[in-house]
């Protein structure tokens, strides 16, 4: 399990698109594989990022992640996926909240990024497939290069994501986050019950949780 940092130190970087939310997931789920005590290089292959120039010479952030879910519950539950998304067996519990790179804003203020439920979307691994969600439903074609879902027999579920990147702007210094561009003018929005449904006695009121009419 890789515990999501808070909103506010996610916001300090600027990650203010689904786009970059995808990649900064990425980046920090195989940051947590990397770092863990038994990493080995040779067998891990849960989450790999790489860049892949497409055959029309556009470039884009290959990002493949698999990611382990609870079987038995998805298929009872009749087929729903969030809460039932589990944790990378071999990974770091927590990363830093002050990352080691600075993002801009992105030059394009909208669509603004939707917001999450911290109580359901608590790990990295879950953030980072509800945005790929999120990127998915978005794309008014539904077959497509950019966002693809698997799920297998074992278990768990194959995200295959390209990301359109300025390469340019990545090979003359700058970060992934920076680089990322956008694939969508509106995000669909989630459909979220009322946020107080959601709340109990043990939970408190900052920042994080912001309540709405």
């Amino acid at each position: 399990m890789v515990n999501l940092i808070t909103k506010a130190a996610k916001r300090a970087l600027n990650i203010d698109s689904v786009e970059r939310a995808i990649v900064f997931g990425a980046l920090a789920l195989r940051a947590a594989i990397v770092g863990h005590t038994e990493f080995d290089k040779d067998e891990d292959r849960d989450v790999l990022i790489d860049i892949v120039t497409n055959r029309d010479n556009t470039t884009s952030l290959a990002i493949d992640a698999l990611l382990p879910f609870d079987n038995y519950n998805f298929y009872t539950q009749g087929g729903s996926i969030i809460e039932n998304i589990q944790t990378l067996p071999n990974a770091l519990l927590n990363l830093p909240d002050e990352f080691d790179f600075t993002t801009e804003p992105s030059i394009e203020p909208l669509p603004e990024i939707p917001d999450y439920d911290r109580v359901v979307i608590n790990t990295f691994e879950r953030y980072l497939f509800h945005y790929a969600s999120i990127l998915w439903a978005s794309l008014e074609n539904k077959r497509n290069k950019i966002v693809n879902f698997r799920f297998n027999p074992d278990g768990t579920i194959k995200l295959d994501l390209a990301i359109p990147i300025d390469i340019n702007r990545w090979l003359l210094g700058d970060n992934y986050i920076n680089s990322v561009l956008r694939v969508v003018d509106t995000y669909l929005m989630p459909e979220t019950s009322n946020i107080l449904s959601v709340l109990t006695n043990e939970q408190l009121l900052n920042n994080d949780l912001l309540l709405t009419n």
